[in-house]
């Protein structure tokens, strides 16, 4: 683990350095701190002003540059640690501390240096321009996170209204960025946070971290935009999918439908690469922005302090403090400490853990106690160690009790090579049908040979049932099974279908895709009126071929008519199907909902169109979003070939 000393000339150096009077020349900004309640390195605050039109935001950041100059031991020491680390008994700095938790940490009603980001946004909370400025800041109030959730209710609290606005802007930053497809900074159906990156993130959240997470987003995408519009090296943060990985939208459905925080986790992992910094500008996948750095917490991270020292040499006209091959290693660096880190806690807590799990599984008292949570580790420290004999009295009570974990259920089915515990997990597993899902993900994650899985579904007719197999590909091979699933709707025929694979994969049953049974055809069953429209019809059908009129159904030309532009990520996609129907006279389309489980909407839009009717799905945690999915899908459906 990273030392807790420094070296002896870095303390003494930090301590010896003062804030020089032309500092205050600056103009002065104001600003308030929201952190954790522990917090002591406060290196962003933040302010927001309503306009007629819009409101500007401004971030503050600490001006560690002004003391920590390039070469000197302070920066050598930052170059050697790249980050702070925290732990639940403290941190271990990447600055000495009588610089990150005194002479550059924003107190309250404490002179401090600062840069700041001044964003004027329009009323749709769109960037109209940046200004990125050397200011000094007294901040006006420490608040810790909770603090700041209680103020926003308390209208006695001369911050409340200041709080409320910058919440609202939060919160519509926040949706902005949902319909614009970001996966990363993002909230799941279980409540928990995902990362800019997609890394989980569990534990109690409030409003006031939504405000801070979004405005720091803000911040560091309008500075990324301002470096590159001046075509400036720095190091942008970069973010890329992997070729496995689906498109946006299934990736965000298949979140929906995953049972748990770790099955998510997993999930994402397996279709994203890691972030990193480079002076290539690339982008940042998972918040779907085309250029992306990190400016705002240059007092814990070394690449926020490399590119206020880039942005304060173009504020002041002078060369650039860095080449692009400087950067290009100090990126390369960056990636590699950080590597180094977390093999070092993954090793020192697996150390822990095992130790821990050991004298566990010798008590049958305190293993019968134990959490369902620290119950997985021990059965997951079992199956490593082939030590099942002394907890298989515990997982079998929990078995009939049904108390085991989604984790729990893959160890045994996936990783067990138990037959009678496999098959009573799948046992398990057939009671909740929608959790097959989650367990094939979590084994398309954590199996070395298993590269993807993918869904076939098949329907003979909009009103027939679907037809799905589940494909998995393993060693290069893909494996499904002899035959589909049948249900009317394809979420519950794609449970179904994880589930069946589950069953061939225990009684090794399984096959190639060329070896699969094809359902038999349905009969369509017509009812007298459907025999009168279908009557109608083919009179209609005969006359145009006759040249009494000219058929419109299948007509590429009439396709390009109806969408006159393109379906993009963002868009009102209820509004334009409306928009769609009004313009051909059609009928409003329809959307039925109902609650497939807790916590899940299922919205289907029909549309009829002449002869033909269109039908879209979707499913999502709240009753407008599957509406706009739903009315998405219809789109497509109308799409020109």
């Amino acid at each position: 683990m990273t030392t807790l000393r420094f070296p002896p000339q870095a303390t003494t150096l930090a301590h010896a350095l003062t804030l020089q009077p032309e500092l205050w020349h600056r103009p002065q900004v104001e600003g308030i701190t929201i952190d954790g309640p522990d917090s002591r390195d406060l290196d962003d605050a933040v302010w927001i002003e309503p306009t007629p039109s819009g409101a500007i935001l401004s971030v503050h950041i600490a001006d560690v540059s002004e003391l920590v100059q390039i070469g000197s031991i302070l920066d050598r020491v930052a170059i050697a640690r790249t980050t702070t680390q925290y732990f639940k008994t403290g941190n271990v700095p990447m600055l000495p501390r009588a610089l990150s938790e005194d002479k550059l940490s924003l107190w309250e009603y404490q002179d401090r240096p600062t840069l700041t980001i001044k964003i004027t946004l329009n009323r749709n909370a769109e960037i109209e321009q940046t200004e990125i400025f050397e200011s000094w800041l007294r901040s006006r109030r420490k608040f810790h996170y909770q603090e700041a959730e209680a103020v926003q209710r308390d209208p006695q609290d001369p911050f409340a209204n200041l709080l409320q606005t910058a919440y609202a802007w939060a919160e519509q930053l926040y949706r902005d960025r949902l319909n614009a497809g970001a996966i990363g900074g993002t909230l799941t159906a279980q409540g928990d946070w995902l990362t800019e990156e997609g890394n989980l993130i569990q534990g109690k959240h409030y409003s006031s971290h939504l405000l801070i997470q979004e405005f720091m987003i803000l911040a560091n995408r309008a500075v990324a935009q301002w470096l590159a519009e001046r075509d400036i090296p720095a190091l942008y943060r970069n973010h890329t999918a992997r070729a496995i990985a689906p498109d946006r939208e299934t990736m965000y459905q298949t979140m929906l439908s995953l049972g748990s925080a770790q099955a998510i986790s997993q999930r994402l992992a397996s279709w994203l690469n890691r972030a990193d910094y480079s002076p290539a500008l690339i982008g940042h996948f998972a918040l779907n922005l085309p250029a992306y750095c990190h400016f705002t917490s240059l007092i814990r991270r070394l690449a926020d302090l490399i590119n206020h020292r880039i942005v304060k040499a173009r504020l002041r006209g002078q060369p650039p403090p860095y080449t692009i091959k400087e950067l290009e290693q100090l990126g390369q660096h960056i990636a590699q400490v950080n590597r180094d880190i977390e093999q070092e806690t993954a090793d020192y807590f697996k150390e822990k853990h095992q130790q821990v799990y050991q004298a566990q599984v010798q008590d049958s008292e305190e293993l019968s106690n134990t959490s369902e949570k620290e119950f997985s580790k021990l059965l997951k420290y079992a199956i490593e160690k082939q030590e099942m004999e002394v907890i298989a009295p515990e997982l079998k009570v929990r078995l009939a009790a049904r108390k085991l974990q989604l984790l729990d259920l893959y160890l045994l089915l996936f990783e067990s090579e138990d037959k009678a515990l496999q098959q009573e997990a799948y046992e398990n597993l057939k009671e909740n049908v929608q959790n097959a899902a989650s367990i094939i993900s979590m084994a398309t994650a954590q199996q070395t040979d298993w590269d993807s899985f993918d869904y076939l579904d098949m329907q003979q007719s909009q009103t027939a049932p679907f037809y799905t197999w589940l494909e998995v590909k393993i060693k290069d091979s893909i494996l499904t099974t002899v035959h589909p699933t049948e249900h009317q709707r394809k979420q519950p025929a794609h449970h179904q279908a994880c589930l069946s694979w589950i069953e061939s994969y225990l009684k090794n049953a399984l096959v190639p895709p060329d070896q699969r049974v094809q359902p038999e055809p349905l009969e369509p069953k017509v009812q007298p009126q459907q025999q009168q429209t279908r009557a109608k019809a083919q009179q209609q059908s005969a006359a145009n071929r006759n040249g009494a009129g000219a058929s419109t159904e299948a007509d590429p030309v009439l396709k390009h008519q109806i969408l006159t532009k393109p379906l993009k990520d963002g868009q009102p996609f209820v509004s334009y199907l409306l928009e769609v129907t009004q313009g051909l006279r059609l009928p409003n389309p329809d959307f039925e909902f109902q609650q497939e489980e807790e916590g899940y909407f299922v919205c289907e839009c029909r549309l009829d169109f002449k002869s033909q009717q269109f039908v879209g799905e979707a499913t999502a945690t709240k009753k407008q979003r599957a509406k706009h999915l739903a009315a998405r899908a219809v789109l497509e459906q109308l799409q020109p070939d």
